[in-house]
């Protein structure tokens, strides 16, 4: 009786071992799935933005802004407006 109640368990241990096994390799493989996934998000190329630098020189050493319709303003006068 002790004998058959022992292989009884024993069994049960068994199938409850193994679906706890089969658990934590589920969730192991989740993990580094999940892992590379963020890896290769991570490592996307980014937008980049692209910027221009100009070389603007005023005639009375005033203040020279190039803005990004093209326009270069010279002590707030427009180079269009002096021409």
């Amino acid at each position: 009786m002790e004998e058959k109640l022992t292989l009884e368990l024993l069994r049960e241990v068994k199938a409850l071992s193994r679906k706890w096994f089969i658990a934590f390799i589920v969730v192991l493989v989740m993990f580094f799935v999940s892992n590379l996934a963020w890896l290769y998000a991570w490592n996307l190329p980014a937008e980049e933005t692209s910027t221009t630098e100009y070389d603007v020189q005023s005639e009375d050493n005033g203040n020279a802004i190039y803005n990004d319709d093209g326009k270069v303003n010279i002590n707030g006068k427009s180079k269009s407006e002096e021409n």
